[in-house]
């Protein structure tokens, strides 16, 4: 048997239809990977980070096939600036399928839930009919115009967000339209982290998880919830509804009046947000919320994601502070 590495790097996507795994991974390592990305954002040198190169071992937990079956995105222009005016088109976000099956609530309890996630969601966004009449790329200081959202555009983003939501933190038998298959999507997510964790625990001897949007939620749940969950020495949050109140709730661990820091299994917790990210705008800073445990504390860093749609994954991987934390992780 090979001696294990020192680390391994677990990527947890985010929400929405996605492009077939094997793509979906290059996408991730390519955001990660390229070197002095988006200089008029982030000041060269801004060197990337190769895991293969660094001999890292690395997976990405893929869930988005249990919402939506094997018909993957095709459309990639999503994780490219250069096409940043079709972004919310190629992630899906401008539409909802007419046989995604949206959340009807059985409890006061989960109607409370989706009322709250969505206003939340909501109250973050600007609402714009209008093609905004400033590029996305303007070269003003901040590049800070990305709350133009059309309405349709709001509107279906909103509803795939709380139906994911929805579906995992109340572990709902989810029947997948494209065949029929069923899934308790708690148990089903639960399971596939634990699975590619154990799998890389038996590879390193530390493990970092970089989770992205409502693949923040499954990490911090198996990481907190979880008892045979593998330790886990990082965890980094991009773009992350783990601020919002009512997934807060349903987050919380038995005998537990609020959330707390998972000090048990994790070592140290980096939290990236863009405050116009209308995914983690609602609540874009978790130390407050996540109760110290033993002296650990979420650290809160805010980093630009740039342009009109400001949840990309491969816009939050370019980041100087982002890939210095994963580094000081690696320990590269």
């Amino acid at each position: 048997m090979s001696a294990k590495r020192p680390v391994a790097v677990v990527f947890i996507h985010g929400l929405a239809r996605k492009p077939a795994p094997e793509q979906l991974l290059e996408l991730w390592q390519w955001g990660l990977s390229r070197g002095n990305p988006m200089p008029s954002v982030f000041a060269p040198p801004n060197e990337g980070i190769d895991l293969a190169t660094e001999g890292v071992p690395h997976v990405l937990n893929y869930y988005a096939d249990v919402f939506y079956g094997v018909e993957y995105e095709t459309d990639i222009s999503s994780y490219m600036e250069g096409c940043v005016d079709l972004e919310l088109q190629a992630e899906g976000l401008d539409r909802v399928e007419e046989d995604l099956p949206l959340p009807a609530p059985k409890t006061p309890r989960e109607a409370a839930f989706l009322e709250g996630f969505q206003a939340a969601i909501t109250a973050n966004l600007t609402v714009d009919d209008a093609v905004p009449t400033a590029s996305p790329l303007d070269c003003s200081s901040d590049h800070e115009i990305a709350r133009f959202i059309p309405s349709r555009v709001r509107e279906a983003m909103i509803k795939k967000a709380a139906m994911e939501a929805y579906y995992f933190l109340f572990n709902k038998e989810y029947v997948r339209p494209t065949d029929g298959k069923r899934f308790n999507v708690r148990e089903e997510l639960r399971s596939r982290l634990l699975r590619d964790l154990r799998c890389l625990q038996e590879k390193a001897e530390k493990i970092v998880i970089v989770s992205h949007s409502m693949g923040t939620m499954i990490a911090y749940d198996v990481i907190r919830n979880c008892p045979d969950c593998p330790p886990v020495d990082t965890l980094i949050t991009l773009g992350s509804p783990l601020g919002i109140r009512e997934v807060q709730q349903e987050l919380l661990a038995v005998g537990s009046e609020s959330v707390d820091f998972p000090a048990t299994t994790l070592r140290s917790w980096v939290n990236i947000y863009d405050p116009f990210d209308p995914i983690c705008g609602a609540g874009p800073r978790f130390a407050k919320d996540y109760r110290p445990v033993d002296g650990k504390v979420v650290q809160d860093i805010r980093e630009s994601n740039w342009g009109k749609w400001r949840h990309t994954i491969t816009h939050y991987l370019a980041g100087t502070q982002l890939r210095a934390k994963l580094a000081e992780a690696l320990e590269l």
